[in-house]
């Protein structure tokens, strides 16, 4: 069991890049977005220590600081200057980024989706998921930075956003029964054809729900938000939080079902847990060591260690970004 604390932080920038076609290459800006994820730092203090580091950048030309500010370099000079090993992840827009993790090694990402219908078909009688129905899927594609571009990565989807879209998966060939889980290896397998870089596939069913593929094996999450009252000080004042808990679990889908695990049934195993939580005052909780973020965290662990064996983590923030990550077992 290994807590991290995650914490992020804001700047507006300009830059050119030299060696990049198009657009890029003439002056333009960005809203950068960066996530820091350490193991030494607190929370508060990994927070300030981010903020401290990015305010030099806020409202600046990249150019005069870097000589080819691209996502790598920019990420890669904030590390060096936060002073404590720490996974970094920096957007440059909406779709797109970097991952740089303490080893040095970076993942470049690509956020995009597609529309389409699908119906299990081994679903028991009577569950929603048995009809013909239809989702925005999401899909983010992750990739090794160095061997591969952002141009690339988008250039690898194409021809399957062109299969997939405003179809029904069903008559795909592979996709006869198209879980999230399944849905995730069909691009994973296809992708490797033709980017030997990418590392990763992930799809989002819904905006609470997905599955991840990579060489690894599988990873799927669901999520739920909650409200809560926790202690703020020493005179017995309280102050709140509108929680968000994410529950990943990893393993193998059955043959059958094509699932690792219903996403419903998930969601039902922790509703006990959820009553406890929602609207209540976190120090009446039985059991709880603490009432921050790694606190909550593992005492979710705690509470659906028997019945969800396959939980390997659980994310706990108490905004939209920011919070503490509790490793179990076996993830990416």
């Amino acid at each position: 069991m290994r807590i991290t604390h995650l914490a992020t932080c804001g700047f507006e920038a300009a830059r050119r890049l030299s060696q990049a076609d198009g657009p890029a290459s003439r002056p333009h800006g960005h809203s950068f977005f960066v996530t820091a994820e350490s193991t030494e730092l607190g929370l508060a203090t990994l927070r300030q220590r981010l903020n401290d580091v990015c305010a030099p950048l806020d409202y600046r030309d990249l150019n005069s600081l870097l000589p080819e500010p691209d996502d790598l370099a920019l990420v890669t000079g904030i590390a060096d200057r936060l002073r404590a090993p720490a996974r970094l992840t920096l957007r440059s827009a909406p779709s797109r980024g970097i991952e740089l993790d303490t080893d040095g090694s970076a993942q470049r990402w690509l956020s995009t989706g597609f529309e389409a219908a699908h119906q299990l078909p081994h679903v028991p009688h009577g569950h929603q998921c048995g009809r013909l129905h239809g989702h925005g899927f999401g899909v983010r594609l992750v990739a090794d930075a160095l061997a591969c571009s952002d141009a690339e990565l988008a250039a690898a989807w194409q021809p399957l956003f062109n299969q997939l879209q405003h179809r029904y998966l069903n008559e795909l060939p592979g996709l006869a029964n198209p879980t999230s889980e399944v849905l995730s290896d069909w691009l994973w397998q296809r992708l490797g054809d033709t980017l030997p870089a990418i590392s990763a596939v992930e799809v989002f069913e819904t905006a609470t729900a997905g599955s991840r593929r990579d060489a690894a094996g599988y990873t799927i999450w669901k999520e739920q938000r909650f409200e809560a009252a926790k202690p703020f000080d020493e005179a017995g004042r309280y102050t709140g939080h509108s929680y968000l808990v994410r529950l990943y679990l990893a393993g193998t889908p059955d043959a059958d079902s094509g699932w690792l695990r219903d996403f419903a049934e998930v969601k039902a195993l922790f509703a006990p847990l959820y009553r406890q939580l929602d609207h209540h005052a976190l120090d009446t909780l039985p059991g709880i060591d603490a009432h921050d973020c790694a606190g909550i965290a593992r005492w979710i662990a705690a509470g659906l260690h028997a019945e969800l064996p396959e939980l390997a983590q659980i994310d706990l923030f108490e905004n939209e970004h920011e919070g503490a990550r509790l490793r179990l077992g076996a993830m990416r």
